[in-house]
């Protein structure tokens, strides 16, 4: 019988995180049925002391690898330098405020195991919780492959904070471009543009924090041109038409500069279920 696939979980953390949800969240890794065999949390700048003892804590607890950057980069240089840190086969993305639900890592990794390999990045369907861990959504994708290809060409077809990838493939697409808040679509198309085989679980593998706060970060011109330079990017890899990249802006930017309550109406009603 072959060993289980070794995987690597791969966290950033910076000042604006809370200590105790940080916490919570490295601690819902080591929680699982199917533990990570290393652990590499990139530390992006100087944060707080609170903050600080809580990453020190942890590490010694758990025997995390921890890389400290002496300023904040912001996540696409976070998680590149991580993924230079990276021994194993493969990754298993995790947020500092998210939760990994127990059985998350055991069904990813079985369900790679039975597919013998062929699959290069598998991600999950998320459910939202607010600030009172009250569910107020769930986030669900595409789970075959020629549909996750079809929905990249109009929305992020992965969850982030539950993808599992092979560590090579990433470091050869060249790891998370420089697109703020957007760095992951970005990573997704060349990897698709690449051949990479992909997919997504239909069951619900991390809770994630939303709420209020996140629907006033996801709005107002500032995000508004984080999306040009998303659409931008996907034309001039040749993964979107020009019409389509324009059209994507022109819809979504104005979500973004709309009253908070017609975003939530937007995200809770037609792009969550």
């Amino acid at each position: 019988m072959s060993a289980p696939l070794a995987f690597t979980v791969l966290m950033a953390v910076y000042d604006g995180d809370d200590p105790g949800f940080f916490e919570e969240a490295v601690a819902s890794a080591y929680a699982n049925d199917c533990q990570p065999d290393d652990f590499v949390l990139v530390v992006d700048g100087p944060v707080r002391a609170v903050l600080q003892a809580r990453i020190v804590a942890c590490a010694e607890t758990h025997g995390l690898r921890v890389i400290w950057l002496p300023k904040n980069q912001g996540l696409a240089k976070a998680l590149n330098a991580g993924l230079s840190e990276v021994r194993t086969e493969w990754v298993a993305r995790a947020d500092a405020d998210d939760i990994n639900l127990p059985d998350r890592f055991a069904k990813q990794i079985s369900f790679i195991e039975a597919r013998n390999g062929a699959v290069d990045l598998l991600g999950g369907a998320i459910e939202e919780i607010d600030e009172d861990d009250r569910v107020v959504a769930t986030r669900m994708m595409p789970t075959d492959e020629v549909e996750i290809q079809r929905f990249a060409r109009r929305r992020n077809p992965f969850n982030h904070m539950t993808v599992v990838y092979r560590t090579e493939l990433v470091r050869q697409a060249g790891g998370y471009p420089a697109l703020h808040l957007r760095e992951d679509y970005g990573l997704w198309a060349r990897l698709l543009i690449m051949g990479c085989r992909v997919g997504n679980l239909p069951d619900i593998v991390v809770r994630a924090r939303a709420g209020g706060a996140m629907l006033r970060r996801r709005g107002g011109w500032k995000y508004a041109t984080t999306e040009y330079q998303l659409q931008r990017y996907l034309f001039k890899l040749g993964f979107k038409s020009l019409w389509e990249a324009g059209f994507h802006l022109l819809m979504r930017s104005a979500v973004f500069v709309a009253p908070n309550f017609i975003r939530k109406i937007v995200y809770t009603k037609f792009l969550r279920s």
